[in-house]
């Protein structure tokens, strides 16, 4: 096998979560823009992106062991790059999200208001998935990279940690800011964690807090 090919074939599950991702993305959202306005077929193509991503990744996520979970890590490519463009997508999502749908909402009434709201808690929600979801899978990938000392779990899990261990992680800074009870070995990782918990709090203060400010005046 060629080289190019072994390196496809490396590539090939995050590129095709990304093209599959991306393309129902923009069907959504030209669907959408048929009947509603091109902010909230934006907001739509953006909420559609981001659950087949959802839907492809965690499957994975729940039910690999830790063998398959070096395996995969070590063989996915999901880069720096694309981990920076699917963070940026869903940071612009959320606002988006925010800024776009709910003004609109004021001016609505009954169900049409409801359904506006509910599209803007959903995006806020499932950008913030995402984020923690691109994090967990990039620490995995930075604790089977070479002469990575990664990340230390403790007695219970040891040298084997699952793709839910890294959710553990993941998950934790995205909601408090920091990790508990593991230990940073890698100066990468630690990088990685000041940048994970930058966009935890822009989604855990900005996001937010602005939504519940909007929310308080539709409710006016």
């Amino acid at each position: 096998m060629k080289a190019s090919q072994r390196l496809m074939g490396r590539h090939a599950p995050a590129l095709r979560r990304a093209v599959v991702a991306g393309c129902l993305g923009i069907i959504t959202a030209l669907a959408v823009t048929t009947f509603a306005s091109w902010q909230l077929a934006l907001v739509a193509g953006w909420d559609a992106t981001a659950l087949t991503f959802l839907i492809a990744v965690w499957p994975m996520v729940l039910t690999s062991d830790a063998e398959a979970t070096e395996e995969m890590a070590s063989t996915e490519d999901d880069t720096r790059t694309a981990a920076t463009l699917v963070l940026l997508a869903a940071s612009v999502g959320s606002i988006l999200g925010v800024v776009a749908t709910l003004p609109s909402a004021a001016h609505e009434h009954g169900l049409r208001k409801g359904a506006l709201i509910a599209v803007a808690v959903l995006t806020i929600l499932l950008s913030w998935i995402v984020v923690n979801t691109v994090f967990l899978l990039r620490y995995a990938d930075l604790q089977y990279s070479p002469r990575s000392d990664g990340i230390d779990f403790g007695p219970a899990t040891g040298a084997h940690p699952t793709y839910l261990d890294f959710a553990y992680v993941a998950f934790t800074i995205g909601m408090t800011y920091q990790v508990s009870d593991t230990t940073i070995r890698d100066p990468r990782i630690r990088r990685t964690i000041i940048v994970h918990s930058l966009l935890a709090y822009l989604f855990g203060v900005v996001i937010v807090a602005g939504a519940i400010n909007l929310f308080s005046g539709l409710a006016r």
